[in-house]
């Protein structure tokens, strides 16, 4: 009897101790699949939290690239995908996947790779139109500073040509067939900077030739006409080479300054009387006289006009044709004495301070008169 009680006892405790021992086993294995769960689900929360990371990121910086203006229909896509991705990476949970649990890592996954591609093909389109529209780009860019007024609604029209032919360029995700609609932008264009260029410098002109009175200076005016018609032709054919421009202008202003100043001869030679002719003679015949006399010491009151006038113009050549010969011995005499200089430094190194300066002098005075300095001078006079 004491021996069946002590096996049913020993057996009891050993099977309260087989109990005890397959409970902690369990145990062991329950936490350890709980903490790999729970690494899994980590894993996945920071995949799809670094995929929306990336595209966040993309999404910030393509907001400088002007995608409203170069892929309207792929920022739409992507404004749309990035607000499904953001509401579905809020909501996604690896330890809710139930029924009624958050989406699915491959569901949140396929969203953020939407909006990737929606980005990716933004960039794409940007890319092609800006090769395909390359000038004409530029050319509203260099516009745009330079546009007011009434210019404003021509170039917000074009603006608004491009953006239609963009749409058409993304629906169809090629520039083939579209050559045309880009030459007329580029026309427009074209047309639209000339009118501004005319408007600023050829107009202007324009109005101040027309005050004056063509019948009273008809050679004058017809001058000023040709000029300005130049101008309207170099706008026209490079309205953007403005050294070009502007030399012609400036010819123009003169032209217009020289018919304001025959306009006042012309009147004042009207408003004497016949009687008074002689007047008119002496004015011109007289100021050049007195100009010839005071420059040349010559008296040419007696010449008739022409004959003043090429005297002065032949003096006046003769005049500046001395001056040049002047000008050209004093070079070659101060290149001489530079010469004569150095050699006396050079021959003299060795001697004393006194008997440097001394053969310095005697050379400079050898150099003078060997150069007639005399003759120099009465040149000079002259």
């Amino acid at each position: 009897m004491k021996k069946t009680l002590c096996a049913a006892m020993i057996l009891s405790a050993a099977g309260l101790s087989g109990c005890a021992s397959s409970e902690s086993t369990q145990g062991s294995v329950d936490n350890s699949n709980a903490v790999e769960v729970m690494d899994e689900a980590t894993l996945a929360i920071q995949k799809v939290k670094a995929l929306a990371e990336h595209v966040e990121q993309q999404y910030d910086a393509g907001k400088d690239e002007d995608y409203v203006f170069f892929a309207p229909d792929s920022w739409k896509k992507i404004n749309s995908a990035v607000r499904s991705m953001r509401t579905l990476v809020a909501k996604f949970d690896p330890n809710d996947q139930g029924f009624f649990g958050g989406p699915s890592e491959s569901k949140v996954t396929d969203k953020i790779e939407e909006a990737q591609e929606a980005l990716d093909n933004a960039v794409r389109i940007k890319t092609l139109v800006s090769v395909f529209l390359t000038q004409q780009l530029a050319d509203m860019e260099y516009l745009s500073p330079h546009v007011h007024g009434q210019w404003q609604n021509e170039l917000d029209d074009i603006h608004e040509s491009t953006a239609d032919l963009i749409a058409d360029i993304e629906d169809d995700e090629s520039t083939d067939g579209y050559e045309k609609s880009s030459a007329k932008i580029q026309e427009r264009l074209l047309q639209l900077e000339i009118r501004i260029v005319k408007s600023n410098f050829y107009t202007p002109l324009v109005k101040k030739m027309k005050k004056l009175d063509q019948e009273l200076i008809p050679q004058t005016y017809a001058q000023i006409q040709q000029r300005i018609t130049q101008l309207k032709d170099a706008i026209e054919l490079a309205p953007r080479e403005q050294h070009i421009l502007d030399t012609i202008i400036a010819k123009v202003e003169d032209d217009l300054r020289r018919a304001n100043n025959v306009t006042t001869e012309v009147n004042w030679i009207n408003s004497v009387d016949r009687s008074e002719s002689e007047k008119i003679a002496l004015r011109y015949r007289d100021a050049i006289a007195t100009v010839a006399f005071k420059l040349f010491a010559k008296d040419i009151s007696s010449f008739t006009y022409i004959e003043q006038i090429t005297y002065f113009d032949n003096a006046l050549r003769h005049k500046l044709n001395q001056q040049k010969v002047i000008n050209n011995e004093q070079a070659e005499l101060i290149i001489s004495l530079t010469e004569k200089v150095k050699g006396a430094l050079i021959e003299t190194d060795g001697l004393t301070d006194g008997l440097v300066e001394d053969k310095i002098i005697t050379d400079l005075n050898r150099i003078a008169t060997d150069a007639d300095v005399e003759t120099l001078t009465s040149y000079i006079a002259e």
